[in-house]
């Protein structure tokens, strides 16, 4: 249980599982859609309502040899061997007695079906055991069980799950409809009925009984978009009490009257020859083009179906923004649609960026890369850097607040070593000195070999160049706290990094190794997490609601200025972003009638520091080379003390005008 995993006190739990609890801290989620497009499942799930017992074991029985009939072509075309299994999900409202389920199996022999393809498995008989489904040589195609399948048993050949309990029983598919789900060969196949898998009911409530199979697809990890409900195909014939419906009689056959279904279930008012007679009748159909037999019938409603599930797939796909929401929760995701006058200016505006130029060469033609910092560190090395790092309070994150008698009894704050440390200081006292440094060097290491960019021989001497200049009192200190020393080494390689990303970039951008070139476009729609509609011009019908009071001055200045088209709030880290030696998300974006495009960073007067210059002079950057028809400016509220290249407010506003 989840209570006895806790009582380990461990770091962490990792689950891996199709039903996450609520108080699961999801990281990954994989969702339907996901599974499809790498054909590993059976998707989507046709449910069949029928009349009786007696039509869904027809129609079950029909269904599974005409996707043989399917299976065998397939083979013949790919050499992938398919053989559809039906289960037959039979409840009596009893003890699970196996001569119910010999009783059933009698029915189907009389029907004409092998004794040999048909095999029983239920809590008291497993006739399973050791057999190989997916042989070739296994002739089992139909199974008898009634939950015991749904632990630890799983069939890609299973297809079909068809539940004979009686009409008005409560259809428990749930716990057994996962079992039929997995793609055989975990392949697409040509033939579109071999990719879905298919329930058969027969039930007076449908709507319980669709409750119940979304109810199993969520057991299974999947949701109510993984189902369809097909035709019902219930026998053209004038309305006759229930116990009286027959089945249409077009060759001539005698009447088949679906029997009474007993109270227990014991399937003994089947009549398996009437059954058999039946599916000869099908048989004889099929010979008949102008007919369309029943399965065929079926599946050609289902390959509809089925395209129509795939082309929903594919439509809510060909939004970029969705590609990391799990199919099932985009319908909760709230989405705003681009104003319909703005449409044709986001269907022909690409914004530039940043493109590293791959030189022709033996193994690629010559290309363009979009930007990533991480490409800039090209020769990065930490020979001869230099390693001026200030190591107070490297072992200064944890706090202890506490309550003591010599304080008054009120709570005060003392500092206090963590566990690990505490654990390094006692371990390493029993070390002599030589070996306390040398496990240190090690332990910090490992803890920075994670940094891609840096070559693991020049982290080593590094690390040895740093902690051989130490005196005794700070290797004292080091020992205390290893991982807080690390850390400190981390943070002063990265802004070595930083510093040799700005310089690559900075180079090649005037060596015309890196250019700019028209690249990103707005989406058709925004997703954002919170959302405002009160401001005029906006380029969706709403836009990000997370704006501080600066951005939203910004724009209510914006929509008093009539050259102004239109302006969207940038949404970090899903939007725009100018590409360089950092990832620079602009606040807002302003496109003028003029068609000039405005890139704006507000700031408040307390962010006028390395990171906001660093902006600038990347924005600028961005700008020359972008072209006449693009800025880029970043705006502070009023004029004193304003950053090289900066601008206030008042400025900015009289600007925009003029353009």
């Amino acid at each position: 249980s989840l209570e006895m995993l806790e009582n380990f006190n461990p770091c962490f739990v990792l689950d891996l599982t199709a039903t996450p609890k609520k108080e699961s801290n999801i990281i990954s989620y994989v969702d339907a859609v996901q599974l499809k497009n790498e054909h590993m499942v059976k998707l989507p799930v046709i449910v069949y309502n029928r009349d009786s017992q007696s039509e869904v074991l027809i129609d079950a029985i029909d269904l599974r040899n005409k996707l043989e009939e399917i299976a065998s072509a397939e083979y013949a075309k790919t050499g992938k061997y398919i053989r559809p299994i039906a289960l037959f999900q039979a409840q009596p409202k009893g003890k699970e007695d196996a001569t119910t389920f010999e009783k059933l199996r009698d029915k189907l022999v009389d029907a004409g079906i092998p004794a040999e393809q048909i095999a029983i498995r239920t809590a008291d008989v497993n006739e399973l055991k050791n057999v190989e489904l997916m042989s070739l040589s296994c002739p089992i195609r139909y199974i008898i069980t009634v939950n015991a399948l749904k632990e630890g048993w799983d069939c890609p050949f299973a297809y079909i799950l068809a539940s004979l309990a009686n009409k008005t029983s409560q259809v428990d598919v749930e716990q057994i409809l996962g079992r039929i789900l997995r793609l055989p060969h975990t392949s697409q196949h040509t033939q579109s009925a071999l990719n879905m898998s298919y329930v058969l009911t027969s039930s007076n409530d449908f709507n319980n009984t669709v409750a119940h199979i979304v109810k199993g697809l969520n057991s299974a990890g999947f949701s109510d978009k993984d189902y369809r409900i097909g035709e019902s195909a219930k026998p053209q014939v004038p309305e006759q009490p229930a116990e009286q419906i027959t089945l249409p009689d077009q060759q001539g056959c005698p009447e088949m009257e679906p029997p009474l279904e007993t109270a227990e279930d014991d399937f003994s008012g089947l009549d398996g020859k009437s059954i058999g007679a039946e599916l000869e009748r099908r048989r004889e159909q099929a010979q008949t083009p102008e007919t369309a037999p029943k399965a065929d019938t079926m599946l050609d409603a289902a390959a509809e179906v089925e395209k129509a599930y795939t082309d929903a797939i594919q439509q809510t796909d060909n939004d970029p923004m969705m590609d990391n929401l799990p199919w099932e929760v985009r319908d909760k995701v709230k989405s705003f649609q681009v104003n319909p006058q703005f449409r044709e200016d986001i269907e022909t505006l690409q914004i530039p960026q940043f493109f590293l130029k791959v030189e022709q060469s033996l193994f690629t033609d010559g290309s363009f890369e979009l930007l990533d910092k991480e490409m800039l560190a090209e020769g990065f090395t930490l020979k001869g850097k230099a390693y001026d790092i200030d190591f107070a309070a490297a072992d200064d994150e944890i706090r202890e607040i506490d309550v003591r008698e010599q304080d008054g009894g009120l709570p005060k704050v003392f500092k206090m070593e963590s566990a690990e440390q505490r654990y390094f200081k006692e371990w390493f006292n029993n070390l002599p000195p030589e070996s306390r440094v040398r496990q240190c060097k090690e332990m910090m290491f490992n803890q920075l070999n994670k940094l891609n960019m840096v070559d693991a021989a020049e982290l080593k001497a590094y690390i040895d160049r740093i902690v051989n200049d130490m005196d005794k009192a700070q290797l004292a200190a080091m020992e205390k706290a290893p991982l807080g020393y690390a850390a400190k080494i981390r943070a002063k390689i990265e802004t070595l990094l930083e510093s040799h990303y700005r310089e690559n970039f900075e180079r090649w951008l005037e060596t015309e190794r890196i250019v700019c070139k028209p690249y990103f476009r707005l989406r058709p729609s925004i997703h954002p997490a919170t959302y405002t509609d009160i401001y005029a011009r906006s380029l969706y019908a709403a836009e990000d609601g997370d704006m501080n009071k600066l951005e939203q001055k910004l724009i209510v200045e914006l929509t008093a200025l009539p050259n102004v088209r239109w302006w969207h709030r940038n949404i970090a880290r899903q939007d725009f972003a100018i590409n360089g030696f950092i990832k620079h998300y602009p606040d807002i974006l302003i496109m003028t009638q003029s068609g000039k495009l405005i890139c704006a960073e507000t700031k408040g007067e307390h962010l006028k520091n390395d990171d906001s210059r660093e902006k600038i002079a990347l924005g600028q950057a961005w700008r020359t080379a972008a072209g006449k028809n693009f800025r880029y400016y970043m705006v502070f509220e009023n004029e004193e003390n304003l950053l090289p290249g900066a601008v206030s407010m008042s400025q900015f506003i009289d600007t925009v005008k003029a353009l």
